[in-house]
């Protein structure tokens, strides 16, 4: 009897024990479950500036030589230059506005010969784009991180025209002369079209196509020849010139819209 009260004693005292400790470990704070933060969502908002390099073909009209030979041919060459815009984006559409620079290789060459074959150079006729410089607007639909867009504006290019030939019964030249020589900055309009992908939120590469029609200008020729018997000449000329290129580029982009992910 002694020990079943000994043992019921024990058993009250235990559980006393438990509801004690249990009720201290509720009025304990419990700790918080660390944050986690939602993804940013990407945005092309922001400026940006970028590189970019290509090709392209070149079609330049209304250049003659004395001997009346117009040159009205393609040639190719290379670019390479910079840009820089701002986009703005709301929902998927995208509006912006660019401005560009670039050093241009393309040119345009002409040879004339006579006589047997190889034959003989007679004469000879180049046109190059050496710069151009460009501003357009931008509008594209965005599909997250892949931008779709088209682009318009206007564009200023630097020319020169040399032509050079053996001999020509209007001015006596005996000797291989430069009969003209020009230079002048065209401008005309820019359309394109472009895809552009941001692989994080400040670097994005793009693939791009342009045409570039400069209006048709009267610019000034001299025309001069190292033979005494030569005489120079001034004239004027109506040129025009055409491009289609292609480009690859990368942009910084400094992306303001990108939200911040707060640390706890």
């Amino acid at each position: 009897m002694k020990n079943s009260r000994l043992i019921v004693s024990a058993a009250i005292a235990v559980s006393a024990m438990l509801g004690i400790g249990a009720a201290s470990a509720a009025d304990l704070p419990m700790k918080a479950m660390p944050y986690a933060a939602p993804p940013p969502v990407f945005s092309w908002t922001g400026c940006y500036i970028g590189l970019h390099a290509g090709a392209g073909v070149l079609l330049d009209q209304g250049f003659q030589t004395v001997q009346q030979s117009s040159l009205d041919r393609h040639g190719v060459g290379g670019l390479a230059g910079g840009q820089l815009g701002c986009n703005y984006q709301t929902g998927m559409l995208v509006l912006g506005i660019e401005g560009e620079g670039f050093w241009s290789g393309m040119k345009v060459t002409q040879d004339e010969f006579a006589g047997n074959n190889p034959g003989t150079l007679v004469a000879s006729g180049s046109i190059r784009n050496k710069w151009d410089y460009d501003i357009a607007g931008r509008f594209g639909i965005a599909f997250d991180r892949a931008l779709v867009y088209g682009k318009a504006g206007w564009v200023f290019g630097g020319f020169d025209w040399n032509a050079a030939e053996v001999s020509s019964s209007f001015d006596n030249c005996r000797t291989f002369c430069t009969v003209t020589q020009g230079s002048a900055t065209l401008d005309g309009l820019l359309i394109g079209l472009g895809l552009e992908y941001a692989f994080t939120n400040n670097w994005t590469a793009k693939f791009e196509y342009d045409y570039l029609g400069f209006n048709a200008k009267n610019v000034n020729f001299t025309s001069s020849c190292a033979d005494p018997l030569c005489t120079t000449r001034n004239f004027t000329q109506n040129v025009s010139a055409d491009k289609h290129i292609f480009k690859v580029g990368v942009n910084y982009l400094f992306n303001a819209a990108a939200p911040l992910v707060a640390k706890y």
